[in-house]
């Protein structure tokens, strides 16, 4: 065993290459398979199955002391290759309408050289870019070890083939086989599938308590993997094949629960630090130390945040003091000195009579309240006429200061005792010594302003009648930070309504170890993120891509739901959403939205089943519930109220039927026939109706006589026949008998 060999690979086939993200443009809209119950994305299907199989044949081939690309790199290149291929009858299927009889001959010249489509035009081959990656010269062996991925795959056409991989194929079953468990049966599938392929002393399945706090719960169960693969410092004990937001499966060494815990506690700390970015609240008249008084990391670093905030404030200028173009960096360690003296303690007597009179001026000048921000400009101003006064000050203050900053209740020891021990109901108190959000007994008063995503006095079922402030407990508290850094790094503002996305492979997520930080906005941001390969490796690297999204209206949030889709689309993730500090629970659609809204669910936009639409052969529970069908229709509502200068395009739409929809189209956009998305949308989805419609039209024209008059007398005209029709036929009138009635 080499875990380390793992990254490595990781490294290369997801860091390095293009692999990952061509699988996920080409293969992301296609479902994985027929079967309603697994319905992830065709991509999610193929990059879980390479990394399974990648992983495994680490485990087993790579010795400690061998290095993988001097040994075993061409081997680990070939059979990505190969599990990246080992679909390639479902993929041609789905992107060029193919029926081909499994992974044959047919199945890869479709895939590498594809025919010209319909209007003519050459495709381009090799979209996964298989040979860019791999180099050529290899597609006899990927066609052996493909048709030898599934025992029920005909292998016949490659059995005179010499293949020097031969041995890969049991790797290509392995990620293939346990990637398709993955969809059907979970983690419990995947647990069961590893240890009758491999030997089960090496498969080891770990259970948590999933939190409610979820960028937490996703940090443990990084912080884990980082662990059992000795990526953390520690002596690694095996290689992580995946794992769900509860449940890790790895293969190595057995592990102690209670040695996990102690090093998951230990390195916690370090990688919040790293991750995520702590700030105290500051302005021109208050400071609190806020979250950092209640995080355990060091205390060196606390004070360092303190220095930071206080140089942006001065830099910018605030309260009337003048911004500062250079601070001297000597001055950041009595920063969080002169916080702890004037703001908390708010001191103002000092035993130096220069500074005294000083601070007297100022405060004369400048007024209570900005005598505080003005007094630290001054002494910041006239830092070598004081530096005395301040170092004299620092040692009087500095050990009340880090009492301050020490946690009086370890946030993250308690967030890892719930998420070990299962403690994930704690014991109540009464209700004004409750946590607003979890309901943990606590006595800390949630103070965040009008800015914050609940608002400080916002309403709250736990706020007793007349209370000012709700609580939070120590563990919200740090959710909060967390959150509210990964708001600032997707540039959301919280001062709108703000809400979570959640975007996720699927349940269970095969472990890429590659360890990068947060990066790219796939809903609000540039039309262009999904171009950048760093955006790529932090979509694949978290258990679940947790997106914060602002909603300024009804009809605001619809189009936002309308990009959430896209998205989904194009990354081939499922998706949902719902409110931030609230567990996520992953849906058995791909697409759920727990906070649906009215014109939503009238239309059918608060769910989709599938990607796509099933498949032609496929005649028993079918459904019509998919991305590609809601994107159209989203589509028809954009182009209908852009046309007729809608500021609410979004809400005029109340049912998803064809008279519904060509009563909007007709009345709002002056050419509604002519439109080719909403002729393509009534005969995909509406085709009954649409050819009723069509008769009566027909029956029409022939009664009447093509009609050039105005809109509305053909309207009127229409609707009086229509009517004469239907009640000469309620009276069972003969032909001849109802053109003369109607007439």
């Amino acid at each position: 065993m080499n875990p380390e060999a793992a990254r490595e690979a990781h490294e290369t086939i997801v860091g390095s290459t293009d692999l990952y993200g061509n699988i996920i443009d080409a293969a992301g809209e296609y479902d994985a398979k027929v079967d309603s119950t697994a319905n992830s994305s065709l991509a999610a299907h193929i990059l879980n199955a390479i990394t399974i199989g990648v992983n495994a044949f680490v485990y087993e081939a790579v010795s400690p002391d061998e290095d993988l690309f001097e040994d075993y790199g061409e081997d680990v290149q070939v059979l990505a290759a190969a599990l990246a291929l080992h679909d390639t009858n479902k993929f041609v299927q789905e992107a060029y309408g193919v029926d081909v009889d499994g992974n044959n001959a047919e199945a890869f010249d479709w895939y590498f050289d594809p025919e010209l489509d319909g209007n003519g035009e050459q495709r381009e081959g090799d979209p996964f870019g298989i040979e860019a990656f791999l180099g050529d010269g290899y597609r006899d062996d990927l066609q052996y070890l493909v048709q030898r991925t599934e025992s029920t795959e005909d292998s016949s056409g490659t059995r005179g083939i010499n293949s020097s991989f031969r041995g890969l194929e049991r790797y290509c079953r392995i990620g293939d086989s346990t990637a398709s468990v993955a969809l059907r049966d979970g983690v419990d599938g995947v647990y069961d599938q590893l240890c009758t392929l491999m030997d089960s002393d090496n498969v080891h399945k770990i259970e948590f308590t999933q939190l409610e706090q979820p960028i937490l719960n996703d940090v443990l169960l990084g912080t884990v993997k980082e662990v059992i693969s000795g990526d953390s410092g520690s002596e690694a004990c095996g290689v992580v094949i995946g794992s769900t937001p509860n449940e890790i499966v790895y293969l190595g060494e057995p592990l102690e629960r209670s040695v996990l815990k102690e090093e998951v506690t230990e390195r916690t700390p370090e990688r919040i630090s790293a991750d995520f970015d702590f700030e105290c609240k500051l302005n021109w008249n208050s400071f609190d130390y806020d979250v950092l008084a209640e995080v355990n990391i060091p205390v060196e670093e606390k004070e360092q945040k303190i220095s930071d905030a206080f140089r942006s404030l001065l830099e910018r200028g605030s309260a009337g003091v003048e911004s500062f173009e250079s601070i001297p960096e000597e001055f950041d360690q009595y920063f969080p000195i002169l916080a702890k003296t004037i703001y908390i303690d708010g001191q103002s007597e000092f035993s130096d009579e220069d500074v005294q009179k000083s601070y007297n001026r100022i405060e004369e000048e400048q007024g209570v309240q900005k005598v505080k921000l003005h007094f630290v400009a001054y002494l910041v101003q006239n830092y070598d006429d004081h530096a005395e006064f301040l170092e004299e000050l620092a040692d009087e203050v500095q050990p009340a200061l880090h009492d301050d900053l020490e946690p009086g209740t370890d946030a993250i020891g308690t967030v890892i005792d719930r998420f070990f021990d299962g403690s994930i109901a704690p014991d109540l108190g009464s209700k004004d010594e409750m946590c607003f959000l979890c309901g943990a007994e606590t006595d800390t008063k949630y103070q965040k302003g009008l800015s914050a995503v609940y608002r400080t006095q916002e309403y709250s079922r736990r706020v007793p009648p007349h209370a000012k402030y709700k609580s939070i407990c120590e563990v919200c508290n740090l959710e909060y930070a967390l959150f509210s850094f990964v708001c600032e790094q997707s540039d959301v503002s919280t001062n709108n309504a703000v809400e979570i996305a959640y975007f996720y492979f699927d349940d269970f997520l095969g472990d890429v170890r590659v360890r990068s930080g947060r990066m790219g906005n796939l809903v609000q941001g540039d039309s262009d993120e999904f171009d950048d390969p760093i955006t790529r490796a932090s979509l694949v690297e978290p258990q679940y891509f947790l997106q914060p999204i602002y909603v300024l209206n009804e009809n605001h949030r619809m189009a936002v739901v309308r990009q959430v889709m896209q998205a989904a689309q194009e990354s081939g993730m499922k998706v949902v959403i719902g409110r931030p500090f609230t567990r996520f629970e992953s849906a058995d659609t791909v697409f759920a939205d727990e906070e649906a809204t009215r014109p939503q669910e009238l239309l059918n936009l608060d769910d989709a089943e599938r990607f796509g639409p099933m498949p032609s052969f496929v005649t028993e529970d079918r459904t019509d519930s998919h991305l590609r069908r809601a994107l159209q229709l989203f589509k028809i509502m954009s182009m209908v109220g852009q046309d007729a200068n809608m500021s609410n395009s979004y809400l005029h739409l109340d049912r998803d039927t064809f008279h519904s929809i060509a009563d909007f189209a007709v009345v709002n956009h002056d050419n509604a026939t002519r439109l080719p998305d909403l002729r393509e949308y009534f005969e995909n989805y509406h085709q009954n109706a649409l050819m009723d419609m069509k008769t009566v039209a027909e029956r029409g024209i022939d009664l009447f006589g093509p009609q050039y008059n105005s809109k509305y007398k053909k309207t009127k005209v229409f609707r009086e026949a229509l009517d004469a029709f239907l009640s000469g036929k309620s009276q069972q009138m003969a032909d001849d008998e109802l053109v003369a009635y109607v007439e």
